[in-house]
């Protein structure tokens, strides 16, 4: 979306993957690590990106998709 691509079939099967994906309450469900601490000693787990990155993702494709004029239907 970022480089203009907001009707692209990869965007569109993202939006649609986050559509559906399996949440608890407003986070999305993370089973992996989200950030490196050291390789094989310890990880990271920012709790709080389950819930932003994929909101900032769909608000973003909101704003993009309701600006065009050709707006496509995604199933949302």
């Amino acid at each position: 979306m970022a480089v203009g691509e907001v009707g692209s079939d990869a965007v569109r099967r993202g939006i649609a993957y986050l559509c559906r994906a399996e949440r608890q309450g407003a986070m999305w469900r993370e089973d992996e690590y989200t950030a490196v601490g050291f390789p094989r000693v310890f990880y990271l787990r920012y709790h709080g990106y389950s819930a932003y990155f994929p909101l900032w993702a769909l608000a973003r494709y909101r704003a993009l998709v309701g600006s065009n004029e050709r707006r496509p239907h995604y199933g949302m």
